[in-house]
């Protein structure tokens, strides 16, 4: 258990205020200038041998390009597509990937797999944190994609009094490490359930969605939210 409580200015994580965001003009750059395709002149002749060559270079010209993109027996058989798939990861492959995302501060045995919500490879439900100001009780998901992401946040918020984070930091709002202040790391979320301090986030990058709680008799909101921000 460590023996110095982490202040706020000792986190290496947090969120900063939501800026707004000023409106972004049409296109993002890479496509403003419109393509412009600049044909070569032909070339007219009022030779019939020459029309005679060009027509059947034309054809004997087609005749390859028809047999070198015509698909074969094998792969008409399977609809044009690879013999080989990319292999999927298994459940217990992906449990033991998010046990490695852990936050520091779980002793062994703490946490277990439990069935995954939907949209999820794999769930763990954790026991108490053993850090000054840690959770009595989390659950920590891997999504399976963006878009399971914000349903899982959005079950977090939905279930949840939400109210705003310590230091009046907006709630649901983005979230930033201090080392990369101008780029997001996901959604933070503070609020309660059934009087119990919750404590909400995504990690984007690693389409993981993880949710704290303490009790009614501590930790506080703020000493959860002082946990979080060392151990996001």
């Amino acid at each position: 258990m460590s023996s110095h409580e982490p202040e706020p200015d000792d986190a290496d994580t947090g969120p900063l205020p939501a800026r707004p965001s000023s409106s972004a003009a049409p296109g993002d750059g890479r496509f403003d200038v419109p393509l412009s395709v600049n044909p070569r002149p032909v070339r007219r002749t009022n030779r019939p041998g020459a029309l005679i060559a060009v027509a059947t270079a034309a054809v004997v010209g087609l005749g390859a390009l028809a047999w070198w993109f015509w698909p074969s027996s094998e792969e008409s058989a399977d609809g044009g597509g690879s013999s080989t798939t990319s292999p999927t990861e298994s459940q217990q492959q992906a449990e033991a990937r998010l046990m490695r995302m852990l936050p520091r501060g779980y002793p062994p045995g703490a946490c277990e797999p439990v069935v995954p919500a939907r949209g999820a490879l794999a769930q763990l439900a954790c026991g108490p944190n053993d850090d000054t100001g840690g959770p009595l009780t989390a659950t920590f998901t891997l999504a399976k994609d963006r878009a399971a992401v914000k349903d899982l946040f959005d079950d977090i918020v939905s279930t949840s009094s939400v109210v705003d984070c310590p230091g009046n930091i907006q709630s649901p709002g983005p979230w930033r490490r201090n080392a990369t202040p101008d780029q997001t790391a996901g959604t933070l979320v503070c609020g309660f359930q059934q009087s119990k301090p919750t404590v909400g986030w995504s990690t984007d990058g690693d389409l993981l969605v993880s949710e704290v709680q303490s009790g009614p008799q501590g930790p506080n909101m703020v000493q959860l939210y002082t946990w979080w921000a060392s151990h996001s």
